[in-house]
């Protein structure tokens, strides 16, 4: 039986990963940015190989750059998808 059920939230969430060690800063070429000033990072920007004028940009629920680590993506994300269960005692399998 649920007692309590907190809605589960559908998120895209990016991460840019960080660099290999054969990799240099100057090679880095997503960064990401926030759609409004102030605001939490959402938008990956890309520029367009075959066009260095141009970029792609894509937009999520929250994007987190090189220097945030797995375990604070998970703790950050996480808290929204958790869910309160009780049960009454008797098996649920």
């Amino acid at each position: 039986m649920i007692i309590a059920y907190q809605a589960h939230k559908n998120a895209v969430v990016a991460r840019i990963r960080p660099l290999l060690d054969k990799e240099l800063d100057k090679d880095t070429i997503v960064r990401a940015e926030s759609s409004q000033d102030g605001k939490t990072m959402n938008v990956v920007r890309i520029p367009n190989p075959k066009n260095e004028s141009e970029e792609f940009s894509f937009t999520f629920n929250s994007v987190y750059g090189m220097e945030i680590t797995q375990e604070q993506l998970f703790t950050n994300e996480s808290r929204y998808t958790c869910c309160c269960l009780a049960w009454t005692g008797t098996d649920i399998g």
